[in-house]
């Protein structure tokens, strides 16, 4: 006898192109009855409406709902989340140099912004002065301004910054993710957590009554 379990994983976020939203959009199914996955993944769950700004969020209990409604003697296991947000999109994309644009902009602001930064707080320190009594009282002479402990000190602070942010241009120098990219990913996971609780908030999240 088969095992008559449906696993249900559904997705944080998902992006369509069309209209109608059918439940093997919201993530992944599985059962050992292909068949029963085939006619699952068909179900119409949702259809986008003018008023949802193509966005719309389901919920886990409705995905339930259709699916007992098909095969009321399965039981349903939920791996995977319980709420998916859904995001309509255009088939028009953005002109190219707009994105570049953008990437000039963010670029300049990092680079000038991170120069500003690093010159504030040498002021603070008043490293120049610190460099000068340092190389001294090591060498016991003046100190001409640029010495050994200004290149050392530039070239480390450079290689400090790339070992840090994992990134020579496009190569990585580890497998691991950047700070960039956990920063990114830890910002995407709470404003989808944002909307879901919006939603649920205004009582517009699609799920059973």
């Amino acid at each position: 006898m088969s095992d008559r379990t449906i696993y249900l994983k559904m997705n944080a976020k998902i992006k369509l192109q069309t209209d109608v939203v059918r439940i093997g959009d919201l993530g992944k199914i599985y059962c050992e009855e292909s068949a029963v996955v085939n006619k699952i993944k068909t179900l119409q769950i949702y259809r986008f409406q003018k008023s949802d700004k193509n966005r719309c969020v389901i919920g886990v209990l409705k995905v339930i709902q259709m699916i007992h409604q098909q095969y009321p003697g399965y039981a349903i296991d939920i791996v995977g989340e319980t709420e998916t947000i859904v995001e309509k999109v255009t088939g028009k994309s953005k002109p190219q140099w707009l994105d570049y644009l953008k990437t000039a902009l963010v670029s300049a602001v990092c680079f000038f912004g991170t120069i500003y930064t690093v010159m504030s707080y040498h002021n603070e320190i008043n490293i120049i002065d610190l460099f000068e009594k340092t190389y001294t009282l090591v060498t016991g002479t003046e100190s001409d301004g640029f010495t050994a402990l200004e290149a050392s000190y530039s070239i480390g602070l450079s290689l400090g910054i790339i070992v840090f942010y994992n990134h020579i241009g496009k190569r990585k120098l580890t497998p691991d993710p950047s700070p960039v990219t956990v920063e990114m990913r830890t910002y995407e996971d709470d404003v989808n957590r944002s909307l879901v609780e919006l939603a649920n908030r205004e009582e517009k999240t699609i799920d059973v009554n």
